[in-house]
């Protein structure tokens, strides 16, 4: 016999999935209204997520769920943190996985240092099973122009999506936008980092490729003004 999952540690709140923060309880309630079972649920907070556009506030990662909610863009690391938050005000047990992905994946927006990045994705407990998506990472009009964009250049990944991925989910299958592991893409990434509680938990661990300091924070505040800007470019054709 299967052994039940233990859900405990998948619903709780952490510094950074503030489940319990007023704003997050008030969001998920209102995506949620009327649904019926947690798949419907999960697709509708997966979408709220989603529309959120697509770039990089001052903070970078090193931000709450409600601190998202508040400044209105996010990043996958952002977006995951927000995404598993809602989802646990909800009720539905949620967890986070981290894994590198190469920072081609970025072609057009923001160059960072090194070959490969830190990415989280989210795996949701639905029917008995986690169901594994990051397809909320980039929005619609974004992704739309990006897959385009890569279409018009024969290339497989690039402007923050992959060619092959999607910007829609289901609640029953694995969805990507980003992190579509297909091995059309042989470099994608080179480390799976596994479940850490939040993207603080995954920093001190000591994992990772852009663990942060203040000199990194530095640039990082450097290369988002640039990003941003090119992000909206893209979006707005």
């Amino acid at each position: 016999m299967t052994e039940p999952i233990a859900t405990a540690p998948w619903l709780a709140p952490t510094r950074y999935i503030d489940t319990g923060h007023p704003e997050v309880l008030a969001a998920a309630q209102r995506a949620t209204a009327g649904a019926r079972t947690d798949i419907e649920r999960a697709v509708r907070l997966h979408d709220l997520v989603r529309d959120i556009p697509f770039g990089w506030a001052p903070a970078f990662d090193e931000q709450t769920a409600s601190e998202l909610l508040a400044c209105g863009v996010g990043f996958c690391n952002t977006k995951s943190t927000l995404f598993v938050a809602l989802l646990r005000a909800a009720g539905i047990p949620a967890r986070i996985h981290f894994v590198s992905i190469s920072r081609r994946t970025l072609r057009g927006l923001i160059t960072p240092p090194g070959a490969y990045v830190d990415h989280s994705f989210v795996e949701v407990l639905l029917d008995g099973r986690w169901v594994a998506t990051d397809s909320y990472n980039v929005d619609p009009a974004l992704y739309r122009a990006a897959i385009a964009r890569l279409r018009a250049e024969n290339a497989q990944i690039g402007y923050g999506v992959h060619i092959n991925g999607a910007c829609q989910w289901d609640g029953r299958s694995d969805s990507f936008s980003q992190f579509v592991d297909d091995h059309s893409v042989s470099d994608l990434t080179d480390a799976d980092f596994g479940i850490h509680a939040d993207i603080g938990a995954f920093y001190a661990s000591g994992v990772g490729h852009n663990r942060p300091n203040p000199v990194s924070r530095f640039v990082v505040r450097l290369l988002i003004i640039g990003a941003n800007r090119r992000v909206r470019e893209l979006r707005s054709g």
